[in-house]
């Protein structure tokens, strides 16, 4: 279970997790609910999932689950755990596994060594003959499929597919367009007008309280690096290649390279940038402890809060998400500028199917109807006339759902699955769907496009067992180095300059140049596949 605090968390990460995007492109081949007559013997399946049932019924009473069972003749034997992520692997060890997992997250390493071990089972050619939406999408999107085909060429799970860069794929910057508008300054471009914005947030009284309580960047403590940070690579020329490239400390250069960003000289730019911003307080001085979620959305509902990452406005709380609007990207010193957005496999490993599924064709049958366009439909927003309504065109929720106590998001969770949580097999709705269904307008972005996405959005990159194995221990320590790195160079107390070159050489005493080296070897043995 999630505790309360946590709960809020994840509900508004996922809210933006999931407000995403449609489809498999045009119409897919609709694979029907499997039923007795087209798929195996077996009309019961088995699956492991992680336990919301803290905040809705559980899957056995979920209606969208009761009702997808009269529409297949398959019925679902559920097994909810919570704390999942630390007893997968002990589940691994039972004399008899589920028929699959889902919803569970499996690193590309588990999936190949599982795999190879023969406790998942390949899924490339039972995809082909019995998954005709989620062969289309594949067959129509050639970085899908090499994203979720492991080193050894074989497919081990099916994918949660965000097709929707504008939707919560990417991680923007909120600036507080009302302190803006009241200090009569444009939205920033730049890099250095970011700076000037924000420091005349905390000099010059914006809020009109005449109490100096203004923040700049501010964001629960221990957010700068994997947000704001990550965001301003693309503005110091190191941001090609998507989130999850920059999450394993790689980008891809303009000769199409893997590198490092933490021994690039952009990542030294951009430290010294984010050190010259927290000395003037232009940075939050709390950035790295003392403010939890709770003590921020406070903060923010007092009218204090400048500017914050992330991919949806909700996450701030709805009292102030409307004094802010978004940036996705920044120009930077040298001109550069790249979103900082995800692959399409928002997820790799939705859908596991195990070496003790009895039938594995009925249970990619029942979920490749989620991968076409209805089943899109159906595990978001339900059915027409029991979870929504038509309105002038639009597909809206009703109103026990739009008038629920903890949120939208949450009433539409009492019936359906695919709003909360994220990583299920199936493939997210526009974000003009997803807005109309709460009587929303989706938000357009100007500055997202073809000339300012990354060029090479990378997933995870597919790794033989030898390679995790030794990446894993490395990037633990490089992991925990950077991020102490980190705090001391933006708060001052080591000089970038003067410790530089000693940082460097620590990390490659951690296997950075070994782990560099894997990664272009992964990354070429992606391209060839």
């Amino acid at each position: 279970m999630i505790s309360s605090k946590k709960g809020k968390i994840a509900l508004l990460s996922i809210l933006l997790l999931s407000l995403l995007a449609t489809a498999c492109g045009g119409k897919a081949e609709e694979s029907k609910e499997p039923n007795s007559s087209q798929s195996g013997t077996a009309q019961e399946i088995s699956l492991l999932r992680p336990s919301w049932n803290n905040l809705r019924p559980a899957s056995k009473d979920l209606w969208m689950w009761q009702e997808y069972e009269k529409m297949t003749g398959v019925k679902v034997n559920w097994e909810e755990l919570s704390d999942i992520g630390e007893k997968k692997n002990v589940i691994l060890t039972r004399g008899e596994l589920p028929d699959a997992f889902y919803q569970v997250d499996w690193s590309n390493g588990e999936l190949l060594k599982y795999g190879q071990q023969g406790l998942f089972i390949p899924l490339e050619d039972l995809i082909k003959e019995h998954a005709p939406n989620l062969q289309k999408y594949l067959d129509e999107n050639e970085e899908v499929r090499k994203g979720i085909t492991n080193a050894d060429g074989h497919i081990y799970a099916t994918p949660y597919l965000d097709p929707y860069p504008e939707g919560n794929r990417t991680i923007r910057l909120y600036i507080n367009k009302k302190w803006l508008d009241n200090l009569n300054m444009d939205i920033p471009k730049t890099t250095e007008e970011l700076e000037q914005a924000l420091n005349a947030f905390v000099t010059q009284d914006p809020n009109g309280n005449g109490v100096n309580d203004e923040q700049g960047w501010y964001m629960p403590s221990g957010s700068l690096g994997w947000t704001f940070e990550q965001m301003m690579m693309g503005s110091f020329g190191i941001g090609n290649g998507g989130r999850k490239a920059l999450g394993n400390f790689i980008y891809v250069d303009n000769n199409d390279e893997i590198q490092l960003t933490i021994t690039s000289d952009g990542y030294k730019e951009l430290l010294k940038y984010e050190n010259r911003m927290y000395e003037s307080g232009a940075i939050n001085k709390q950035a790295f402890s003392g403010v939890d979620y709770d003590k921020w959305t406070a903060d923010a509902a007092k009218d204090t809060v400048g500017a914050w990452n992330w991919a949806a406005p909700d996450y701030i709380g709805e009292s102030v998400k409307d004094d802010f609007v978004a940036i996705n990207v920044l120009a930077g010193p040298g001109g550069d500028m790249a979103s900082l957005t995800d692959s399409q496999v928002a997820g790799a490993s939705s859908l596991v199917i195990t070496k003790d599924a009895k039938d594995p064709a009925t249970i990619l049958k029942w979920v490749d109807y989620f991968y076409g366009e209805e089943g899109s439909v159906f595990g978001y927003l339900g059915k027409e006339g029991v979870t929504y309504n038509m309105e002038d065109g639009n597909m809206v929720y009703i109103d026990e759902i739009l008038n629920y106590k903890d949120g939208i998001g949450l009433g539409a969770f009492q019936y359906v699955d695919n709003v909360y949580g994220g990583y299920f097999p199936y493939t997210e709705l526009s974000p003009e769907v997803r807005a109309a269904a709460g009587r929303q307008e989706a938000p357009v972005y100007t500055d997202l496009n073809e000339q300012t996405l990354p060029s090479v959005m990378l997933p995870d990159l597919p790794a033989t067992i030898q390679e995790a194995n030794e990446t894993s221990s490395i990037r633990a320590d490089v992991s925990n180095y950077v991020g102490q790195m980190r705090v001391e160079f933006v708060t001052g107390t080591k000089d970038i300059d003067k410790e530089w070159d000693s940082y460097i050489a620590q990390l490659k005493k951690m296997g950075s140049d070994r782990y560099l080296e894997i990664k272009q070897e992964q990354y070429k043995r992606y391209k060839e596949s």
